[in-house]
């Protein structure tokens, strides 16, 4: 077999280190980096965003409070010129030029249809009673309005110590639809108690605001590097923009969107005056209603980005930093493994020469020592117990050889006497195997035996059953007799009725004779007149004669009833007396069967017992049969084993022989002659 080269490997154990710690550094610094980096992006993004995001919510905030300041301004002044107008004609009353009712009635012509009566295009002025009544009003005159949601803001003024203010609602008139935002301002005039009230629509103010009052503080809240702020309105037309204002960007996509939704986010690509192609912008917006304009703070996307360039720079740089020191380390570090890897392996080298007295030593300081320097100590003591085992080895060895010249000649004796053994058991199971056969011959015949029995059981106990029922019809047979007796007894008792009933008609017919004879005699003697009852007679006579006659014919078959029945009693008790000895002989026959029934029964359950007994005999031979096979085989075996121990002896002389040659090939001793430089050198 072919050795590596110590140094190839010391060189592949530092490149394999290197380039392992290296590549897995570089990896976690620039996922570490990435996190980072991401991280980072998101915070700065997410805070520029948010001031972009805020400066369009601010430009909205101002562009609102310059309108509600130019509103409020116009409404307080409407107000405070009617409350005036509203003092001029109180002091006219006062002062007895005009009565109270044309004092009012020319306060109403100039409220509702003089100078004061409209503000801007659909508002008005309203004179309203402390008490929530339209006193004066263009269209809901009359309607009380102190339970509508904002009067809290009216009475809320009235109750300030100007007694005047700007409140905000929504309204509708008359005939409308829907309620729409409304501004308002309203003064007191506490003599008539009335509030002079001057309101709008918010909408229809736009023509107080000058855009040129406030373009350039526009301008100027979201101005950057290359930021700014600019309105459209929802005709695509910019009404405020640094460099194109008035153009139309209907045209362009990202203008429709914001038109449609009116408040947002959205990207877009827009090329400046002094850009040479078209960036990508980020861009806020927001709507104001009363002008129907959208305000627009935007920033270039490279601005938003621009403090992540530096980041990405100082990342990259101490990516590449802390790679070059890991790798640095890595290759020190690979460097020190390798030698002590190099110093194990030319002690591994000595020690396959067969010496194996070298023992790992380590150079470097004890502070500084690692788990290799400790696995060189587990090494020395590992060597030192291997040498030990050889030692003991090589002991053992030299036993072995004087007991295995032992174990041969036992090996032989026992050879002898195991042969014998096997020729005696090899008989027995011989003898066994016929003892056996024998058994389950008389097995078989008890089997039969066992079946003949149970079959005549069988046959006994179904003639059993015969006889019972036998012994039950005879039963029932005698009890028919018996019944048919007592109602041939029954029947001869009718029949000696029957002959009283018979001597009665007799008499009747005998007494009917002679009535007839006298009335025969009567009518003789009565002439013409009674021959119609003479012959009335004779028929009675008549009558009377077959009765009698009849009556003996009935006579004559009543005693023949009588014998018969006489007879037919005799018979049956006869019978009666037969059925008698039936049923005794039947019970006795009954008895034999009970009696053969046990027998059978006895003799069935002796032919199982002896059937179990045989069988339980059968399977203790034939567990005896295996045991005996099993002691011949186990013989055979310990023949077979004991040649085999022979075989074995002689091979155990062989390896003792070579496990000798084995061990002087090693030097587990130090030669005393030896180098203090070299000694020193090896010593751990």
């Amino acid at each position: 077999m072919k050795k590596p080269n110590p140094r190839s490997i010391n060189m592949n154990t530092s490149k394999k280190l290197f380039y392992i710690f290296g590549g897995v550094s570089l990896l976690i610094f620039l996922l570490v980096g990435t996190v980072i980096y991401a991280y980072v992006k998101s915070a700065i993004v997410e805070i520029q965003e948010s001031n972009l995001r805020e400066t369009s919510h601010l430009v909205k905030r101002k562009i609102d409070t310059i309108v509600n300041l130019s509103v409020k301004n116009n409404l307080r002044s409407v107000s405070r010129k009617t409350e005036s107008l509203i003092r001029y004609y109180y002091e006219k009353y006062k002062k007895g030029e005009m009565t109270e009712a044309n004092a009012i009635a020319k306060i109403k012509e100039h409220v509702l249809y003089g100078p004061y009566g409209l503000i801007g295009e659909t508002g008005y002025i309203a004179l309203v009673k402390d008490d929530g009544l339209l006193f004066v009003h263009p269209k809901s005159e009359g309607v009380n309005i102190k339970g509508v949601n904002f009067w809290p803001q009216v009475e809320t003024v009235l109750k300030s110590e100007e007694q005047e203010g700007y409140i905000e609602y929504d309204w509708k008139n008359t005939g409308e639809t829907k309620p729409r935002r409304k501004a308002g301002y309203i003064t007191c005039f506490k003599p008539w108690n009335l509030i002079v009230w001057a309101s709008s629509y918010k909408s229809e103010f736009n023509y107080l605001i000058n855009k040129s009052d406030f373009r350039e503080d526009l301008l100027f809240a979201g101005k950057s590097r290359s930021g700014y702020t600019y309105v459209i309105n929802t005709d695509g037309e910019l009404v405020i923009h640094p460099e194109k204002e008035g153009e139309n960007l209907s045209s362009h996509d990202f203008a429709r969107e914001m038109i449609a939704k009116k408040e947002g986010r959205i990207e877009y690509y827009w090329q400046g005056a002094a850009d040479k192609k078209p960036g990508l912008k980020t861009a806020y917006y927001n709507y104001i209603p009363q002008f129907d304009w959208i305000t627009v703070t935007c920033i270039n996307h490279s601005e938003l980005m621009a403090p992540l360039f530096f980041l990405r720079i100082f990342i990259i740089a101490g990516i590449i930093a802390a790679t070059a020191i890991f790798l640095i380390i890595s290759l020190l570090v690979g460097r020190l493994i390798a030698g002590k890897i190099e110093t194990f392996q030319s002690i591994f080298k000595i020690a396959g020469t067969g010496d194996l007295t070298r023992q790992y030593s380590s150079d470097s300081p004890p502070w500084f020592q690692d788990e290799i320097d400790d696995m060189g100590k587990v090494f020395n003591l590992f060597m030192g117990d291997y040498r030990d085992v050889l030692h003991t080895l090589r002991t053992i060895t030299d036993k072995i050889m004087g007991l295995i010249q032992s174990l041969a000649s036992l090996s032989q004796e026992t050879s002898s006497t195991a042969n014998q053994q096997a020729a005696a058991v090899k008989e027995i199971v011989s003898t066994m195997e016929d003892v056996d056969a024998l058994s389950k011959s008389i097995e078989k015949k008890i089997t039969e035996i066992t079946k003949i029995t149970e079959n005549t059981q069988f046959m006994v106990k179904n003639g059993f059953g015969k006889v019972k029922e036998n012994i039950t019809r005879m039963e029932s047979i005698n009890t028919a007799n018996q019944t048919t007796i007592d109602g041939i007894k029954f029947l001869s008792e009718k029949i000696d009725n029957i002959w009283d009933i018979v001597n009665i008609i007799n008499s009747i017919a005998d007494q009917t004779k002679i009535i007839a004879f006298n009335a025969e005699l009567e009518a003789s003697a009565a002439g013409e007149a009674g021959k119609n009852f003479q012959i009335v007679a004779t028929e009675i006579r008549r009558l009377a004669d077959s009765t009698v006659h009849s009556t003996n014919e009935i006579r004559e078959r009543i005693t023949e009833i009588q014998k018969s029945s006489d007879r037919l009693i005799l018979t049956s008790e006869d019978g009666t007396e037969k059925i008698r000895d039936g049923s005794r002989i039947t019970r006795e026959i009954n008895d034999l069967f009970e009696n053969i029934l046990g027998s059978a029964e006895v003799s069935s359950e002796s032919t199982r017992q002896i059937s179990k007994s045989i069988n339980q005999q059968v399977v203790t031979f034939e567990q005896i049969l295996i045991a005996i096979k099993q002691i011949a085989e186990g013989v055979d075996n310990i023949a077979a084993a004991t040649k085999e121990t022979a075989g074995a002896s002689d091979d155990l002389s062989g390896v003792s022989e070579q496990i000798e040659t084995i061990l002087k090939k090693y030097t587990l001793e130090k030669k005393p002659a030896a180098s203090g430089h070299e000694a020193d050198s090896r010593n751990a």
